[in-house]
């Protein structure tokens, strides 16, 4: 007798293995929080065993049995999605051109391209990091499809025709582990051209009086890592950063408040406006949001 898994039970599986709870998978997936546990129980009576731990104070959480459908859960939906978007995506063709400011590709941008690829593999993307300012720029050029952007919460222009926000995170203060340039004066800092966190970084440390100096010169955000991880700089990150050698600075005070930052996506409104949608639809799951930034058209 031949017994099959459900794919949308699984989808469900994964979500909550993932999220940590029924309510977060439901709303990732956009379903009733009934109908994922429903699945789930369904699921859990059809092999005879307890896939999650539900007695944990930190959320929900697979089992070793778990853990183990989990991993052949993702291989299943990795190789059923690839081979329906080969089936049935020949009608998108072309090549998407999309836009990333470097201290934000990191860490939802691979794995959004891995997704996008295998649904749309006649589609490419031609994947560009700048800064916000300069790749807002290039959208009014003509010369992108789509970006992210960041920018400080409450002071975004809406030079462009349509914008949303997916996110709004605090910068945070980073240097070296163990390092001291943060103690320097005049402070050195590092940003690449055109970073949107220029401007806030600059007057919150001029409002402070604490002078600073420019320690880089470069349109790379690897060439600014090098210098805080080598304890030549500092400069603001979202909390999302990850380089090695590098770490929140506990200042305890001592530096400046950052502003809040925020995530935003745009579109332009060009021929290839129907594929860059499709690519906006995932990364809106990356980020959880589906906001219009405000003032937004």
């Amino acid at each position: 007798m031949h017994r099959n898994f459900d794919l949308g039970t699984l989808r469900s599986f994964i979500a909550v293995a993932e999220t940590g709870g029924m309510t977060s998978a439901a709303n990732k997936l956009h379903m009733t929080q009934s109908t994922v546990s429903m699945q789930i129980k369904r699921l859990e009576e059809s092999v005879g065993l307890s896939l999650l731990d539900r007695s944990g104070g930190r959320g929900i959480r697979p089992t070793a049995e778990g853990e183990q459908l989990l991993s052949y859960a993702r291989s299943m939906i990795d190789l059923n999605d690839e081979i329906w978007g080969r089936l049935t995506a020949p009608k998108y063709e072309g090549m998407i051109l999309l836009g990333v400011p470097g201290d934000i590709v990191r860490p939802h941008i691979p794995n959004v391209l891995k997704q996008f690829n295998r649904a749309f593999p006649r589609v490419r993307v031609k994947l560009t990091t700048a800064g916000s300012i300069d790749l807002k720029a290039a959208v009014l050029k003509g010369k992108q499809d789509l970006i992210l952007t960041t920018e400080v919460y409450g002071e975004e222009t809406h030079d462009l025709p349509y914008g949303e926000l997916l996110n709004v995170e605090p910068l945070l203060w980073t240097g070296s582990l163990e390092g001291h340039a943060w103690l320097s004066r005049p402070l050195p800092i590092a940003l690449v051209r055109g970073c949107a966190f220029r401007k806030p970084t600059v007057d919150a440390l001029e409002a402070a009086g604490i002078p600073w100096v420019d320690a880089v010169d470069t349109d790379s955000e690897d060439s600014t890592s090098v210098a805080v991880a080598a304890d030549f700089a500092i400069r603001p990150e979202l909390p999302s950063f990850d380089y090695p050698g590098v770490e929140e600075i506990a200042h305890r005070g001592e530096l400046p408040t950052l502003p809040q930052c925020s995530i935003n996506l745009y579109l332009a409104d060009g021929p290839n406006a129907s594929l860059a949608q499709e690519l906006a639809k995932y990364i809106r799951t990356a980020f959880g949001a589906e906001i219009p930034m405000k003032g937004a058209a």
